[in-house]
């Protein structure tokens, strides 16, 4: 779902619950949420977007009374309000981990404030062993805080199947490891990091993190980034270990905007493939290999 079709999305979910906007408002009462039928029908009609902190705050109540996944809601993004505030709009979790519904929950879990904070540049760098697996993998994030009281960022993290610990989490850079969710029959984390400082609106901060994964791992075939908010530049680097090189790379990106596209990827001298794109818009970004 992108943010124009936070509309759709609700008025899909209310014809699918079969509840009328008035009963909507009255449950959503009980649960100690102040929200008039007229809003309600703005909201789905389009014609008002939910963005104050308490409206935000009734979302993820509407979540529960619709029965809906959590975050299908709560991710419709903010209207574009000046300059920068284009970089908040983002897809729901549920559309961004199709294949990982354990993922869009555990994020309800945690308090972050990612919406606020417009991706300038992201770059990942991943490192392989000798057997093919990978051992890290290296954020870098420059980011411009949308509005003040900015200080927290969420990270995901889902392995290719279950593992009793899961990846351990290492900040580097003007960040701090605060609350973690695990769930280790997924293999999937939703940690927090907390900046070492609250941002004004219009900061800029650097962020650096990594994500060390568990040994056993199995052999990697592919190194792949979801990207929930547009990223000005988005960059991913695979550096393979010389005593395993792949036989052949090749790049892919899927999003809602465009049909898959991909290449193929040549390795440099240094046993690395890397792959750029302006202006990526959410979806999902990935180099493949074949051994």
């Amino acid at each position: 779902m992108t943010g124009d079709a936070f509309h759709d999305v609700l008025r899909a979910a209310i014809e699918r619950s079969g509840l009328g906007l008035e009963r909507i408002r009255y449950r959503l009462v009980q649960r100690g949420c102040r929200v008039s039928v007229a809003t309600l029908s703005h909201w789905q009609s389009g014609r008002r977007r939910p963005e104050r902190r308490e409206s935000l705050r009734v979302l993820a109540v509407l979540e529960e009374v619709l029965a809906v996944p959590s975050g299908t809601l709560v991710a419709g993004p903010p209207r574009p309000r000046g300059p920068g505030r284009q970089g908040q709009r983002r897809v729901a979790a549920a559309v961004v981990w199709p294949g990982e519904p354990q993922v869009p929950p555990l994020l309800g879990e945690v308090d972050a404030q990612d919406e606020f904070l417009v991706r300038l540049s992201h770059q990942d760098l991943v490192r392989l062993g000798p057997d093919g697996a990978e051992r890290s993998w290296l954020v870098r994030l420059v980011l411009r805080a949308a509005r003040s009281g900015v200080s927290r960022l969420p990270v995901v993290s889902v392995l290719d199947g279950p593992h009793p610990t899961g990846q351990r989490l290492r900040p580097i850079r003007h960040c701090a490891v605060g609350e973690v969710r695990y769930l280790p029959e997924f293999g999937s984390m939703v940690a927090v990091l907390v900046l070492d400082r609250v941002l004004d609106r219009g900061d800029v901060i650097m962020v650096e993190y990594e994500l060390l994964n568990p040994p056993g791992t199995a052999r990697s075939v592919r190194a792949e980034r979801k990207l929930r908010f547009p990223v000005r530049e988005y960059f991913i680097e695979v550096d393979f270990d010389p005593a395993t090189l792949p036989a052949a790379c090749r790049w892919r990106a899927v999003t809602e905007a465009t049909t898959a596209r991909g290449g193929p990827l040549r390795l440099d001298n240094a046993g690395t493939a890397q792959f750029a794109a302006s202006n990526a818009a959410p979806g999902t970004y990935a180099v493949h290999w074949d051994w």
